[in-house]
């Protein structure tokens, strides 16, 4: 086929802007016209990639490498498709060999960082993300990638630096963005990680985890509250046992705990951006997360009841029976957000079938409040830079050039 250099980089611009099925469809006539292009089956790969259709993208990496095995880029096609399938050793291994043919490009580098992070290889992930950084000091997927690593293993301010390097390098980059609202969500600073998920989202409105995150973040809002709620509700169900006041005293204090977790939920919600605060509306609307707001309240006041309204005597057989009532509503409650948490993300799989690594390897991972409802918020499946798709970093050098890449 003479214009075969013409529709790869028709194939790979259809890849770029995401058009997967397109790119898939006209990829199958060049393989099965030219069987032997290595770089229409790497296209491919990343085509089978960007579909999610994990394994295949591996045979058309192997076949890539079959055609050319001094080639690096199939082996960091494979690395990622592993990474994604939940294979780490192996795509470890992949990287390496990628690293191993091509140790002066930064790429292969970032790919072997992300394999050993995947895999819970932090010391690893730390080597390679230097090596990364020392061959590319300026591109912003470098530095994204040093911050998860350094995310990982718990140095927030690190991260943060890398982040915000790479923000600077690069004011699109979204990648870098979310990071940011992650590293922030571990300082406990709910609206700041909120405003940098919707700055995230906003730069590419595509990659749906980030909107994911800000619902994540918000349901979790939403389980401290009750738990707070509930919390203080068991600690003044024993008030009339221990000081024997009136109901009075006991309904108003009832009033004051539901006023000022009101209060806190409300100062909460005013320092949140515009935009997330219509995100909270919905959120509050929601089915699950009203009735886990009514499961809550409802068994709290029916336990406040029981205690209420019992004779004195009769107020140590009562109290036990009023206890249960408030941890089985907090429970229920916590059961409904977990629900609710579900609908906003993908199937049980998160990690493997789904397109994303496994807890803590991307991330290390913000945990919830001791009622740990819903997940914590997610990074992106690899780094991106500007609007990319998800595809291996380009080969910026002479011998690539020759071969027509773009």
């Amino acid at each position: 086929m003479t214009e075969l250099p013409q529709e790869l980089a028709r194939a790979s611009a259809m890849l770029d802007v995401r058009r997967f099925d397109e790119a898939s469809a006209l990829l199958a006539q060049l393989v099965s016209a030219e069987p032997d292009s290595g770089r229409a089956w790497c296209l491919m790969a990343r085509a089978h990639l960007g579909r999610e259709r994990y394994t295949d993208a591996i045979s058309a990496a192997n076949r890539a490498v079959s055609l050319d095995p001094a080639d690096e880029w199939p082996h960091r096609l494979a690395s990622n498709a592993l990474v994604h399938l939940g294979n780490y050793p192996d795509a470890l291994r992949a990287a390496y060999e990628a690293c191993r043919l091509a140790p002066g490009y930064w790429q292969t580098h970032v790919c072997v960082a992300q394999a050993a992070l995947a895999g819970h290889r932090l010391d690893v992930a730390t080597e390679a993300a230097s090596r990364a950084r020392a061959l590319a000091p300026n591109e912003p997927d470098v530095h994204f990638l040093a911050g998860k690593v350094s995310l990982a293993r718990g140095r927030l301010a690190e991260a943060r630096e890398h982040q915000e390097q790479a923000l600077a390098l690069d004011p699109a980059h979204s990648g870098a963005m979310n990071e940011l609202g992650r590293i922030r969500l571990r300082r406990h600073d709910t609206a700041g990680a909120i405003r940098h998920f919707i700055s995230a989202a906003r730069a590419t409105p595509e990659e749906r985890i980030y909107s994911r995150n800000i619902d994540v973040v918000l349901l979790r809002t939403v389980s401290r509250t009750i738990y707070v709620f509930t919390l203080i509700a068991l600690i003044l169900i024993w008030i009339p046992a221990v000081t024997h006041v009136d109901r009075l005293p006991f309904v108003i204090a009832l009033g004051m705990a539901a006023a000022v977790t009101a209060a806190c939920f409300a100062w909460i919600v005013l320092r949140l951006p515009r935009e997330a605060r219509r995100l909270v509306r919905r959120t509050l609307r929601a089915p699950r997360v009203t009735a886990a707001l009514a499961l809550a309240v409802g068994g709290v006041a029916v336990a406040f009841g029981l205690v209420a309204f019992t004779p004195a005597p009769d107020l140590a057989q009562v109290l036990p029976v009023a206890v249960v009532i408030t941890v089985a509503a907090r429970l229920a409650a916590f059961a409904a957000l977990r629900g609710a948490a579900r609908k906003h993300l993908p199937e049980a799989r998160p990690r493997r079938a789904s397109g994303r690594p496994a807890p803590s390897a991307r991330t290390a991972r913000p945990r919830c409040s001791p009622a740990r409802t819903p997940p914590p918020p997610r990074t992106p499946p690899m780094p991106r830079t500007r609007r990319r798709a998800a595809r291996p970093p380009r080969i910026r050098s002479r011998r690539r050039r020759r071969r027509g890449r773009a």
